[in-house]
């Protein structure tokens, strides 16, 4: 079985959330701009999906707790 991309970045953001926790989103945007600055463009825009999902999956969360 295969998995898409998309998926992959879903389930590498679960991990990254349960191995770091509240810092998982700062940690994986530091890698992605290493990755930026060394011309990985490829793996700059991956580990920015993978921070963009650990931000989405916190902010509904918070918006739960705020009502």
């Amino acid at each position: 079985m295969w998995i898409t991309q998309d998926e992959a970045v879903v389930m590498f953001a679960r991990y990254c959330r349960a191995r770091f926790g509240r810092s998982a989103s700062h940690r994986v945007r530091a890698k992605a701009k290493v990755l930026e600055k060394r011309g990985d463009i490829k793996g700059h825009q991956v580990w920015t999906k993978v921070a963009d999902e650990l931000e989405a999956r916190v902010k509904p969360r918070a918006e739960q707790h705020s009502a």
